[in-house]
């Protein structure tokens, strides 16, 4: 059926005349050409939907920009001199719900300061970075706690609590014996709107003092 035999056609006509031109025209001509080519109103709805448009790209420009800066750090941290004292954890935290997480308590090493403008933003990354004494060595104990350490994201009734901590044990061979490190990385819905939330290490270093990284998805 033509839109000439529509009903509805006196309505629907300026729409669907204005939906084809999208469709064989580009934006930037469209727009130049749009006082000669459609009304004020169409005008008023083609500027709606550009401004739409415009903000979106914005926003996935300056998202892009954030990660970029964000990946920066990480390598920045990576790269920072290795001692053979501390073990250094990176954590990055991806955030996939509208929710913006804050700090509520935890046992890191991290000031007051620190604590209250850590936040993890809605719908994007974040990551920190902690260094732990590294202190295993003869008569090497089985089962050492190197560290062990926690910290709660919360947004309003959505939390979650965030485990870390690493385990130290060894393994005899004929001339030395060999160090087995263990990762505790838990991440667990605690808020009374449940969540869904999941981690993962990333990476982890062959020798002492046994660098490693942790990825966090909330959503």
């Amino acid at each position: 059926m033509n839109i000439s035999d529509n009903p509805d056609s006196e309505v629907g006509q300026p729409y669907d005349q204005l939906f084809a031109t999208f469709n064989n025209t580009s934006i930037g001509m469209l727009y130049q050409l749009l006082p000669n080519l459609l009304s004020e109103e169409h005008q008023a709805l083609l500027d709606e939907m550009l401004g739409n448009a415009k903000v979106e790209v914005i926003n996935l420009l300056e998202h892009a920009q954030y990660t970029h800066a964000l990946n920066q750090k990480i390598d920045q941290w990576r790269n920072q001199a290795r001692g053979t004292k501390t073990t250094r954890v990176i954590v990055r935290i991806i955030n996939q719900t509208t929710h913006t997480f804050n700090i509520t308590q935890t046992t890191l090493p991290l000031s007051k300061a620190e604590r209250e403008s850590f936040q993890i933003p809605c719908e994007q990354q974040t990551a920190f970075k902690s260094e732990f004494n590294y202190n295993y060595a003869y008569p090497w104990p089985k089962n050492k706690i190197m560290f062990n350490q926690f910290v709660d994201f919360f947004d309003d009734t959505i939390g979650v609590r965030f485990d870390l901590g690493l385990i130290m044990n060894t393994s005899f061979g004929l001339l030395s014996p060999t160090l087995r490190p263990s990762v505790k990385n838990t991440v667990k819905s605690i808020g009374s709107s449940p969540i869904k939330c999941s981690t993962k290490t990333t990476r982890m270093g062959e020798d002492a003092p046994f660098h490693f990284e942790v990825e966090i998805t909330l959503g």
